[in-house]
């Protein structure tokens, strides 16, 4: 996936959360370092999510003369 294919970004805490996140069809972009809200250090999973593929018609209704 380019970045310019990206739609929406996202972070999120913990490999819990990023595990989620790829399992829903996101992306990783990257991981940087963070701090929680006790002054710990932690992993910052950032996300983007792709351009929706576009649908196939699956019906066509196409007459042709005759």
């Amino acid at each position: 996936m380019q970045l310019t294919d990206v739609v929406e970004v996202d972070q999120v805490f913990g490999a819990l959360n990023a595990n989620k996140r790829l399992s829903d069809g996101w992306t990783l972009l990257g991981m940087v370092p963070g701090n929680t809200s006790t002054g710990g250090a932690t992993v910052i999973y950032v996300f983007g999510k792709p351009t929706p593929e576009p649908k196939m018609a699956t019906s066509l209704n196409v007459r042709f003369p005759s």
